[in-house]
Parts: structure tokens; sequence; C-alpha cells
């Protein structure tokens, strides 16, 4: 079996104790959608926190009940940007901003189409450009990181802005190797963090085992095959 290491040197899989465990509640098909929710939000913090561990800061002097002490705050000139894939990013979003809630969100619209798994976009709401964007930090949000196709759209997007690589973050639940292959030897610098990397992609361009469409999971969408 390939090494995590030989598909991607920028890829951290994250598999503590809580998300190994939620995400076993996520892959199983009678999870409710209120269980499922849950099991994500659990597993965004620990991920997010992570991903969050880039953030610069600085020195600066505070004074105690007892006496000064020099501590470090978050660097006011850096510019957070918190970037949920619509629609399964969303939750993820929610609980970024609980923990940094200094930052923006930036919604990126993407779907794949599904005769040629190639990403559409239909909505983004960034700037048109940043003040000093080697001062921004991006964190893009999927639950799936399947082909790699959105994955790229949506990092592209900052990067044509002149957003360094290594400032960006991909954050995902779950990977297959040819997701996270092919977004990092398209950006080689950026950060790459997921909960689990699982074994492949079938014929369609569906995470194996994976946990089903996230989307549909969460926001109780999914309709019974036949419907």
């Amino acid at each position: 079996m390939t090494s995590p290491s030989e598909i991607a040197s920028n890829l951290l899989i994250c598999n503590t104790p809580i998300v190994s465990h939620n995400i076993s509640v996520l892959r199983d098909k009678n999870t409710s959608p209120e269980m499922f929710r849950a099991a994500v939000r659990r597993i965004s913090q620990v991920l997010i926190n992570r991903a969050f561990e880039n953030i610069p800061l600085k020195k600066t002097n505070v004074e105690t009940p007892l006496m000064p002490a020099e501590t470090e705050v978050i660097d006011q000139k850096a510019e957070f940007i918190i970037a949920p894939i619509l629609r399964a990013g969303l939750i993820f979003s929610e609980v970024a901003m609980d923990i940094l809630p200094l930052a923006k969100v930036h919604h990126i619209g993407l779907y794949r189409d599904e005769e040629t798994l190639k990403p559409v976009s239909y909505y983004n709401n960034l700037p048109k450009n940043f003040v000093s964007p080697s001062d921004v930090y991006v964190y893009v949000f999927d639950p799936m990181l399947a082909t790699g196709g959105s994955a790229v759209a949506a990092v592209q997007l900052f990067t044509t802005l002149g957003v360094p690589e290594e400032n960006i973050t991909f954050v995902s639940l779950i990977s297959a190797p040819e997701g996270v292959s092919r977004l990092s030897k398209s950006f080689g610098r950026i950060n790459i963090l997921t909960g689990s990397l699982d074994s492949h992609l079938n014929d369609i361009g569906y995470i194996l085992p994976g946990l089903g469409d996230a989307g549909d999971r969460t926001f109780n969408t999914h309709r019974p095959a036949g419907a």
C-alpha cells in the first residue's frame, strides 16, 4: 500500500481517536442526519484547530492580577479567510467562526459535473484584490477531496489573487489518494489536512469506502433510489 508521504509530502492525516471514532459514525449508512451533523462538528473542531496552527502571533505585554507578563496574541496585520465550498462546507465554517471570529467568510460555489467529473463554478464573493496578499491566510473547507477538481479550482481563486501557497490550507473530512495527488501536484506548497485517507475512487469518482454524499447526509436531502 502506498504511504501518505509517497502520495503528497504536504499531506497531514489528523486521525486522532476523536476523529477516527466520529468518521466511523459518518460512514455508517444508518446514522441519522442529526447524528451525522454532530459527528461532523466534532471532527471539524479537531481539524480546524490543527489547521489554525499556522496563525501568526506577536508578543505583547499584559498586566495579570499579580504582575506584568509577556504574552502572545494573533498578529492584527494578518487577514484570515474561511472559504467553504458550497454547500457541504458550510458546517465547517460555523465551527471555524466560533474559534476565529475575526475571520472573514468567502463562499465558493462549485459543483462537479457528474458526466465529465469537472468542477463547474456558479458563485464566489471574493474581493477583486487583497491589499497585502502575503498577509492573507486562507482555509478552504470541503468534506470530500475526491477527484481534486473542485479543490484545485478553489485554491486557484486565491493564488490568482497573489496569496502564497504556503498560506493556504485545504481541510476535508476524508480524501482519496487521487484527489490528494492532483491537488498537491497543482499546488505543492499548500497544506492539505484530512481526517482519513481512503482507498480509492470508483469509476464515477466517488470515494471508497467513503461515507456517501456529505451534503445530502448533512442537510437530510437524500432521496431513496427510484424516488
